[in-house]
């Protein structure tokens, strides 16, 4: 399932951001010391240490390891208890979805859902809850973006039935380039099970905005690099789950073209009247 990259002909493993081009491989590389070899050919004399000597070494190399891994793991959890909005939720209200489109009109200067008497508006909506301790840089980018109301009116632009729904360009050109700054990746934690949210990236260290929702178990691109930063909730009061992204609408696939919604906009996206979007996005815990 490549994606070519802005049909420069270079074919990238999906799901990818084509905000920049690289030719780096996600990767995670685990960069563990490696033990010393203790080199046993003694003179005569000192043979009869030896057995003494391989204990002390092997006692100290046993403390410094368990030293180590203490400090490793004690580390995380001193950034998680300082992470900003550690926990965080937040809820997405949903226009143009499979079930309910008819139903719903999207009032643009109010930025408001309209819809008939007696609408459920949990039909509407889902909730994210972010996980720092996954993916602290990831977490903090995107309560960023939420604070600066990034998410209005973008749209889920490709829909790949079974494996992800992405979305994170911005209708408004001028916008997305304020975002458009890189951040690291972060170490993966979480695993692409359904239901988890990641970044998408177009190489190392190149995320930017751009979202997908993993709609099938996806574990595979654990090892490729791409880091969840949270997860959509189970169904609760006055809101929906995983059901409300399945009703993205996928009629158009990946015919959307990332790089003219990045340049040219709603003017563009209004090729793609039915493509689900975005009418708000709110912190609500």
């Amino acid at each position: 399932m490549g994606v070519d990259s802005d049909n420069d002909g270079v074919d990238m493993v999906p799901p990818l951001d084509q905000d920049e081009e690289s030719d780096d491989k996600h990767n995670v590389n685990d960069d563990d010391g490696n033990v010393g070899i203790f080199n046993d050919r003694m003179p005569p004399r000192r043979r009869i240490a030896l057995p003494l000597l391989t204990m002390v070494a092997l006692i100290l190399i046993i403390v410094g390891i368990s030293y180590g891994r203490t400090k490793t793991m004690a580390a995380p959890a001193t950034t998680l208890s300082t992470s900003l909005g550690e926990g965080s939720i937040i809820e997405f209200t949903m226009a143009n979805l499979n079930t309910n489109r008819e139903k719903c009109t999207y009032i643009q200067p109010a930025s408001r859902l309209e819809c008939v008497p007696n609408h459920d508006h949990s039909t509407n909506k889902f909730r994210i809850q972010l996980h720092p301790d996954w993916s602290p840089i990831g977490v903090k980018r995107f309560e960023e973006l939420t604070r600066a109301d990034f998410w209005q009116e973008v749209r889920i632009f490709r829909i790949v039935p079974g494996f992800v729904s992405q979305f994170g360009i911005s209708s408004d050109p001028s916008t997305q380039q304020e975002w458009s700054k890189q951040i690291t990746d972060d170490p993966v934690v979480g695993s692409n099970v359904r239901g988890t949210v990641t970044f998408a990236t177009s190489g190392k260290n190149t995320r930017t905005t751009q979202i997908f929702i993993n709609t099938s178990d996806n574990q595979f691109l654990d090892t490729q690099g791409f880091s969840p930063i949270g997860q959509v909730l189970k169904a609760g009061e006055g809101y929906g789950g995983m059901e409300i992204v399945d009703e993205f609408y996928d009629g158009y696939g990946e015919k959307p073209d990332q790089g003219k919604i990045r340049t040219i906009g709603m003017d563009y996206l209004q090729e793609f009247p039915l493509l689900s979007f975005v009418v708000s996005a709110e912190f609500v815990a």
